[in-house]
């Protein structure tokens, strides 16, 4: 658990939550070098950011470690579309 200091500003999650998974990742590498992951899986866009850099990649380049974006949205971005086929391949299932 962590106190947030800065405040939620849309489009930059990186500068709000990089500096506490960076020192948990590091507190990791110091106490269980042994755990420390070969991937890193972040509730945040990568390269899927407007600006083509969000959360994932920011870790990333800081921790040294590939990291994926798992974003909740997906963003608008070149090449990809939001079209109709497009949210039906990433609409969630059905429940039972």
């Amino acid at each position: 658990m962590v106190t947030l200091t800065a405040p939620y500003v849309s489009g930059f999650l990186a500068f709000r939550e990089t500096p506490f998974l960076l020192e948990a990742l590091q507190r990791l590498e110091t106490s269980q070098p042994t755990l420390v992951p070969q991937v890193v899986f972040v509730d945040g866009n990568g390269l899927f950011h407007y600006r083509e850099f969000g959360v994932a990649c920011h870790l990333g380049v800081l921790s040294g470690l590939p990291c994926v974006g798992v974003a909740k949205n997906l963003l608008q971005v070149q090449g990809v579309l939001k079209d109709e086929e497009h949210q039906s391949q990433v609409r969630p299932p059905n429940d039972f």
